[in-house]
């Protein structure tokens, strides 16, 4: 494939400039500031929506580092029985996945005569075994790992960790990799840092200084860099920011052309990146939603040049059958490679300029801060010292406040929500103990707990805190703020028993209070809602004392005229809903 742009085509079509471009959406935009769609990455740079070769001068020079776009599609099991996850390997392999990763959930389980048993009918040399989980030491696996028929020859490797030890033990870690020259002994793992609300410079810089750890720890130990090198494997998760999920390998590529030049490396051998999937964006109620979110992920990750990667099971078995749920995730790889051909295409991303640019201020932004870790000696102690949590904290402090505010929707989540399925409502007390273990970086967790929670107050009492909307006034206002206020309550699980275009009139009190609402939602579309907001409040707490009266839109100047006329609060875009909707629970007596 050639990568040469044959402006020959293109003769009929004059070139546009980006100033040229600019000055007509700004034309467009109007009243619109131009700052609106220009977009202000977590990383703290800016991207505009539109770039032209005139950017082509200040792009990296990223060049295809495979001569083919084969990625390789990789299946976790657990083991807890040698003999369940050797049926369910064998089931993988029949669905087309060419590489396992064995999670042990214990050292004994890695003994050789369990490790026959888990390979019974599996040839080692046609296909990547990786292993992670609760392992041995490394030395102490890979001798065991060698009894198995034909294992010299696989090409997985261990995910884990390698744990500190001595020069001497390092070598000997080596000296048993020398039977296994195409297994990875080294992994560099940026999950755990994700789930803790990472982002993709963050993930970067942190491969980088993981790679950086462990060419200075083995080129003590007397080990080539690379050979060192060409023993790593770097796990990255992709999520569903598809663009710069895309850039990301290819930026972190890039960088460690330059790292592995740096500790005398030829480069001629790179680590191996290993994609798998987010989990941090994962509904639990809305489990469907999520074969979209996979798919937009291994996409990214396809595009981006992955050698390896791993699409996780669309729903955890409490809502959808697992062998469902299995087959519909293993299905993903199954269409982007046989239907949608994107193994066809060499980095199909090379020429881009809107990607380029990104990918370049990816790299520049995490080779900042990558060399910030450096001069904290390092990635383990700069995590010991607790530098790492401090970067990512910060980034996930303000992350937190675009979710629980709405400015990133989750559909099924904090916009949209779905009923529950019958599977769900009979698995709900095991769906709250999975979502309040959830990470602290979890999107998700926090809107579907409080929606379970009041669902779950509906079925042990018979009671769902319902809502009422009252629309009054220019119709095409009211009716989108009416549609805000029952998407917004909706997110918290309660019942929006109804809502209507009413006027001021007696009998529109009746049909508001019919259904005996616990909260009602004024949308008032006027040009001064202030007098009419407060005369239905006013008597709407003379009919049914206690009642919650609520406005929707941002408050007035004057918001205490409303409040002593009996409204309970505001509703608008840019609240944190999280927290309104959480009060609403304690005003409803949802315990």
């Amino acid at each position: 494939m050639t990568h040469s742009r044959p402006d020959s085509l293109f003769h009929e079509f004059p070139a546009v400039s980006r100033e040229d471009w600019k000055k007509k959406a700004i034309a467009e935009l109007k009243e619109t500031p131009y700052d609106s769609i220009v977009w202000h990455t977590p990383d703290g740079f800016a991207l505009e929506p539109w770039y032209s070769h005139e950017e082509k001068t200040q792009q990296l020079d990223i060049q295809p580092y495979k001569t083919t776009n084969r990625w390789i599609n990789c299946r976790q099991i657990i083991v807890d029985d040698p003999e369940t996850a050797n049926k369910a390997a064998l089931q993988s392999f029949e669905l087309d996945a060419e590489a396992i990763e064995f999670l042990l959930t214990d050292p004994a389980l890695s003994s050789p005569e369990n490790l026959t048993r888990l390979f019974t009918g599996i040839q080692p040399s046609a296909a990547a075994i990786y292993f992670s989980g609760n392992l041995p030491p490394a030395a102490e696996l890979l001798k065991s790992l060698l009894t198995i028929p034909g294992f010299s020859e696989n090409s997985g490797g261990l995910l884990v960790e390698a744990p500190a030890y001595t020069n001497g033990q390092d070598s000997e870690l080596f000296a048993h990799g020398t039977s296994l020259p195409d297994f990875r002994l080294l992994c560099v793992d940026t999950i755990p840092w994700h789930e803790k609300g990472a982002t993709a410079v963050q993930e970067i810089a942190l491969a980088l200084a993981g790679v950086s750890d462990y060419l200075h720890r083995y080129l003590k130990a007397g080990i080539p860099a690379d050979t060192i090198a060409s023993a790593i494997t770097i796990i990255l998760p992709v999520c569903s920011s598809h663009f710069t999920e895309l850039a990301k390998p290819r930026a972190l590529r890039y960088l460690l052309g330059y790292l592995l030049k740096a500790y005398g490396a030829s480069g001629a051998a790179l680590p191996s990146l290993f994609a798998r999937t987010s989990e941090r964006n994962r509904s639990l109620l809305d489990p469907f939603t999520n074969v979209l979110r996979l798919t937009t992920e291994a996409v990214s990750a396809v595009l981006g040049g992955y050698d390896t990667l791993q699409i996780g099971a669309f729903d955890t078995g409490l809502s959808v059958s697992p062998d469902i749920a299995e087959r519909i995730s293993a299905n993903i790889h199954l269409i982007l490679k046989e239907e949608a051909s994107l193994d066809r295409v060499l980095d199909p991303a090379h020429g881009s300029y809107y990607i380029e640019t990104l990918t370049k201020n990816l790299a520049e932004s995490a080779w900042t801060l990558f060399k910030e870790i450096e001069a904290q000696d390092g990635l383990t102690e700069a995590a010991k010292s607790g530098f790492i949590q401090s970067i990512v904290s910060d980034v996930e402090t303000k992350r937190r406040k675009t979710l629980n505010n709405r400015k990133k929707t989750l559909i099924g989540v904090n916009r949209y929500p779905w009923p529950l399925l019958t599977e769900q409502v009979e698995n709900m007390d095991k769906l709250e103990l999975v979502l309040a273990n959830e990470p602290d970086g979890n999107e998700t967790a926090g809107y579907e707990l409080l929606r379970l929670k009041t669902l779950s107050f509906s079925l042990k009492t018979g009671r769902t805190p319902s809502v009422f909307i009252w629309m009054l006034g220019d119709p095409a206002l009211s009716f989108r703020q009416a549609g805000f206020a029952e998407d917004f309550f909706n997110c918290g699980g309660f019942f929006v028993a109804g809502k209507a275009a009413l006027p001021t009139e007696e009998s529109s009190y009746h049909t508001a209070l019919e259904s005996k609402p616990d909260i009602i939602v004024l949308c008032i579309a006027e040009k001064d809602p202030v007098a009419a907001s407060a005369t239905i409040a006013s008597k709407l707490r003379m009919l049914q004392p206690g009642i919650i009266t609520v406005m929707a839109g941002k408050p007035p100047k004057e918001h205490e005229q409303l409040l002593n006329a009996g409204v309970d609060s505001f509703i608008y875009t840019g609240v944190n809903v999280l927290e309104m909707l959480k009060s609403y629970q304690h005003k409803t007596g949802v315990k």
